[in-house]
């Protein structure tokens, strides 16, 4: 009995110190895919990447409004829009913006080149998540950022979350050779899909 016991008791260290070795690893990777994806751009016409970003919404099952909708031929109708959270392209505002909200962007504000836009989709009910994203207009070219939006049951409030798994698919579709510099540098392929680690509630 006290060997079968030991024995349990050594399966479960390993059990413990493996899945602490593997969440180590993933936030390692995620830390390096957010250094990469911090000074990537796109060098793409702003609008033919915004188009590719809501078609990858589109295909993870997020709803689109407006003219986001009508883009990727999902249902535009007043009562669909009138039933969702969704929100259509429009200009960028700073107040919205994961990295303003969460305060990294040290020093003066940058200032954003015309043509920077944002969106949010609907809820997703299995997922119990929402994404907004910011469309950048930099000197070095165009900036995209997704963030998941989850609500904390608990106090009902927004838990917003940077998607970096998101933006390394965006890159795939856009730029595939960048992204796989990106995914190498990162340590490869995730073992998992997940958010990014910075929150903001």
């Amino acid at each position: 009995m006290k060997r079968t016991a030991a024995s349990i008791a050594v399966s479960f260290a390993g059990l413990f110190s493996g899945a602490c070795a593997s969440a180590q690893a993933s936030r390692a990777r995620e830390e390096k895919l957010q250094a990469e994806l911090d000074v990537f751009r796109y060098s793409q016409p702003p609008a033919e990447v915004w188009q590719v970003v809501r078609q990858l919404l589109a295909d993870r099952g997020c709803l689109l409004a407006g003219i986001d909708a009508k883009a990727i031929g999902q249902d535009s109708s007043a009562f669909t829009q009138f039933l969702s959270s969704a929100r259509e392209t429009r200009p960028y505002s700073e107040e919205e913006g994961l990295l303003q909200m969460l305060g990294l962007m040290a020093g003066p504000k940058p200032k954003f080149g015309e043509g920077s836009v944002s969106l949010d989709t609907g809820w997703r009910r299995r997922e119990g998540d929402r994404y907004h994203v910011d469309g950048l207009v930099m000197p070095d070219g165009f900036r995209v950022i997704f963030t998941r939006v989850q609500q904390d049951i608990s106090n009902y409030r927004e838990i917003r979350t940077r998607d970096v798994e998101m933006e390394l698919a965006l890159a795939k579709r856009v730029d595939p050779q960048a992204a796989a510099r990106i995914e190498a540098s990162a340590g490869g392929a995730a073992q998992g899909g997940g958010a990014g680690n910075a929150r903001a509630r």
